[in-house]
């Protein structure tokens, strides 16, 4: 037998035949050994002197007798670092760190949840949370999707009533503030609550691209969208049973200065409808303005982009060389002009229509009072 022994920590290394070739003793008992199968075992540790029943890693080594450890573990394999696990994780492997944070694992599944200030004490954490402090507490979670689930502050060891914050479902949806898709074609949903009341789904229905903006049911009118600047509202988009209003800032209360329109028909008279098709479209003819012809009566109709605007772009010169997904040289990028187009918003020209056609149906009405006055 070969001994190495410490006057003060007692450790000895066997190599006696007994096929413990290494043996960790303490005061002359056997407290750990290495078997000649290379197997570690710990069963003949004297639990009474532990810190509870497991060992204790300190910053400095394992020390049975330690009251401050780095790493604690447990008798269910679960893992403390700066803490001891809690006791209730049920049928889960994890590794707690400090007070509340924690990755752990169902046994036997592949399942992953990251959390803060949360235990799971059965096989689905968004029913078997509960809080490990009182505060609030929020979880990830992967099991074929990623979820990222909170929750509002709670008292220690009381129940958790998880909100779903945000899914990513295994066929690459986003649906934030819900747990599921109502539409197989969603590819972004957001809700207000599970009962998808205030929605908005960006969806991809194989032959069409669209957003569905879906309001909570009510009677009246029921604001979908709602236009803000530092002015305040500014626009909204709302809908009835049925039929949908886009609405602008009008109310007199915003405006000064009111004046009755004057010289409507000569002003209509300037405008130049015309037909015309897209050059994307040449196949589809429509009626319309070019809009710097009407930006020149009603301006306020086509904006403050001028004619013949043009704009910066930037583009890829040449593309990045890549070796995988490394990146061995960087995209050359430049910057060319491209037009700025104009475009009209057809509405801004009621008014002035709306006053030609006073103006006129008032000569109208002249005119058939001159003749009635002659016909008498």
């Amino acid at each position: 037998m070969s001994t190495i022994k410490s006057s003060t920590e007692h450790l000895t290394l066997n190599a006696d035949g007994s096929g413990k070739d290494i043996k960790f003793q303490a005061n002359g008992v056997e407290k750990a050994s290495i078997s000649s199968a290379g197997a570690f075992t710990s069963t003949s540790i004297d639990a009474t002197k532990l810190s509870g029943t497991v060992p204790n890693f300190t910053s400095t080594g394992i020390d049975d007798n330690a009251t401050s450890t780095a790493i604690t573990i447990d008798a269910s394999e679960n893992v403390g670092i700066g803490v001891t696990p809690e006791s209730d994780w049920g049928s889960r492997n994890v590794l707690q760190f400090g007070l509340g944070a924690s990755i752990s694992g169902r046994t036997g599944s592949v399942d992953l949840e990251v959390s803060r200030n949360a235990k799971y004490t059965g096989n689905n954490p968004t029913s078997t949370g509960k809080y490990i402090n009182a505060d609030q507490a929020c979880m990830y979670r992967q099991n074929g999707e990623h979820s990222f689930h909170v929750a509002p502050s709670g008292t220690a060891d009381s129940a958790i009533s998880w909100t779903t914050a945000m899914t990513i479902d295994n066929n690459g949806k986003t649906l934030m503030n819900t747990v599921s898709s109502s539409d197989n074609t969603d590819a972004f949903k957001i809700t207000n609550n599970s009962t998808a009341s205030w929605a908005l789904n960006l969806n991809n229905a194989g032959q069409s691209n669209y957003i569905l903006i879906t309001a909570q049911s009510g009677t009246g009118l029921v604001t979908h969208h709602q236009f803000n600047n530092s002015n305040g509202v500014v626009g909204t988009i709302k809908t009835s049973g049925t039929s949908t209003s886009y609405n602008t800032s009008s109310d007199y209360r915003l405006k000064e200065n009111v004046l009755p329109m004057t010289g409507s028909i000569d002003r209509l008279k300037a405008l130049k409808p015309s037909k015309f098709n897209f050059k994307a479209d040449p196949d589809k003819t429509v009626d319309g303005f070019l809009a710097h012809e009407a930006q020149e009566v009603v301006p306020e109709a086509v904006g403050d982009t001028p004619k013949d605007a043009m704009m910066d772009e930037e583009y890829e010169v040449t593309p990045a060389v890549m070796d995988g997904d490394t990146v061995v040289t960087e995209a050359v990028m430049g910057t060319r002009s491209v037009p700025d187009y104009q475009g009209i918003d057809q509405s801004k020209l009621v008014p002035l229509l709306v006053a030609s056609l006073q103006e006129a149906v008032a000569k109208i009405e002249s005119l058939e009072a001159r003749v009635t006055a002659l016909e008498v």
